[in-house]
């Protein structure tokens, strides 16, 4: 009756493979502050660091242009790392990346939606249609805020503006 796992509708599973993170099998430093990431899904994505470099003490040693460009894959693939002794986790990379390419809505964005609409998380899981646990997980970033809740929020607030 169709592919995919059972239990699961066919667009279910793309959906679930598509946002699953997996190893980083390449990087590569193109450019002042940003990387080229390849996953083991085949996916390649830029992804700029400026902004979390600027924001962070700590990654003061990335600022230099040759620091930043020793970057390398760890040895299991799950992690970038500088010999500074900075890494980045796979999975929070391709969330920069996703974000950076707007296929998921950062919490910052999400967060900001909400406060100038000034909605409690009740007010924003009924005005989205979600439950209010939810909403709990995505001002957390216990969970990823799809594009569908990203461009929801904006309907929405067009709606309102009108």
């Amino acid at each position: 009756m169709g592919g995919g796992e059972p239990g699961r509708a066919v667009g279910e599973v793309e959906r679930v493979k598509r946002i699953m993170i997996g190893k980083i099998v390449s990087v590569a430093a193109p450019g002042d502050r940003r990387l080229e990431i390849g996953w083991d899904d085949g996916c390649v994505a830029p992804v700029d660091f400026s902004d979390l470099i600027e924001a962070h003490k700590a990654l003061a040693s990335l600022k230099k242009k040759a620091e930043f460009a020793r970057v390398t894959v760890s040895g299991d693939g799950w992690s970038l790392e500088w010999p500074c002794g900075i890494d980045f986790g796979a999975e929070q990379v391709r969330r920069w990346a996703d974000e950076q390419a707007g296929e998921i809505m950062r919490v910052a964005d999400f967060r900001a939606w909400m406060d100038e609409h000034e909605l409690t998380q009740e007010a924003a899981a009924q005005a989205l249609g979600l439950s209010r646990r939810m909403i709990a997980y995505y001002l957390s970033g216990e969970k990823v805020i799809p594009k569908t809740v990203m461009l929801a929020t904006e309907g929405w607030a067009a709606r309102v503006e009108a």
